[in-house]
């Protein structure tokens, strides 16, 4: 099967327009249709529908998407850095990710840098900000996601943005139907992060701007903690949807939307002012990163919204 359909039909799945799509890769709208009906008379099913939008992943489709689009992009990222130096590169990269990142983003990060650096080894840690900003700092890790921190020793770039909802039980009435206003929020036993970066700053000042306290019983950096005591019914807590698919998915605990105001935590990649790796592996790693975290976004995987699609530069 030619490999140039299925990027075809990826993007169409993407943008979700045949006449899009055609723009995007350049070419006309009738042969990107030609194309696709090769495609699916190669498979002998439909893979999109028509709408007032434009056309929309049938059944068939949808699973024709998911099990393509990973290995077609490691392909694809094969053959482009197969004559790269860096395919050549032998050490180990040390990555940080943000706790409520690692479910969601580990496995196909990994898978995807395995494939740009094929003879490097990788170590993964996982914590909060201001955990990996230390461990950056100290020479632990070279390049993390993590939230906006005011450190000059960090260069941080912003790439994603991503809602918070409250986080309840198996027990708790919570449910994505019915969104709950702050002032209301306020008024559960929360489990609340020690750091004041990211969930825990977004707290603070939606509570600054409310003239309202925060009622906590437990802080914790630990999301694992935060999960249990949550399910458990014991309290409640603010977390990303990223964090909690897998329990929500399971029936383990439910989640409302948080209106007025809407609570966010931005994220970026990270790394020190102080470069010990050779800038050209620097950029490559953040891009990756932020790559893959757009590839998770426009399949639908990660409710975020991304805020940039340059390319990553840390400071020289």
């Amino acid at each position: 099967m030619d490999t140039h359909r299925l990027r075809y039909f990826l993007r169409i799945a993407e943008v979700g327009s045949i006449t899009r799509a055609a723009g995007l890769l350049g070419i006309a709208q009738p042969a990107l249709s030609r194309q696709l009906q090769l495609l699916e008379q190669d498979l002998g099913v439909a893979l999109f529908r028509r709408t007032r939008r434009g056309v929309e992943l049938t059944e068939a489709g949808e699973r024709l998407r998911a099990s393509t689009a990973a290995p077609l992009r490691q392909l694809e990222l094969a053959v482009q850095y197969a004559g790269s130096p860096l395919a050549r590169l032998d050490r180990n990269v040390r990555i940080g990710l943000l706790e409520t990142t690692a479910d969601l983003l580990a496995a196909p990060l990994i898978s995807t840098l395995s494939t740009v650096f094929p003879s490097a080894t990788f170590s993964v840690s996982a914590g909060s900000t201001d955990q990996l900003v230390e461990a950056m700092l100290k020479g632990a890790v070279d390049v993390a996601l993590i939230n906006p921190v005011p450190d000059e020793r960090v260069f941080y770039r912003e790439l994603l943005s991503e809602d918070l909802v409250l986080v309840g039980g198996p027990d708790s009435e919570l449910t994505k139907a019915r969104p709950v206003p702050f002032v209301e929020l306020v008024g559960h036993q929360l489990v609340i992060p020690r750091s004041s970066s990211g969930i825990g700053n977004a707290l603070q000042n939606a509570a600054l701007r409310a003239k309202m306290n925060i009622t906590h019983r437990t802080t914790t950096d630990s999301l694992l903690v935060t999960k249990r005591l949550i399910e458990a019914g014991i309290l409640y807590g603010v977390l990303p949807l990223s964090a909690i698919g897998r329990e929500v998915a399971d029936a383990r605990l439910r989640f409302a939307p948080v209106t007025e105001p809407t609570l966010t935590q931005s994220i970026g990649v990270g790394a020190t002012a102080q470069l010990d790796l050779p800038r050209e592996l620097m950029v490559r790693l953040g891009n990756t990163i932020r790559e893959e975290a757009a590839t998770q976004i426009t399949s639908g995987r990660w409710r975020a919204t991304l805020l940039t699609s340059e390319p990553w530069h840390p400071r020289a």
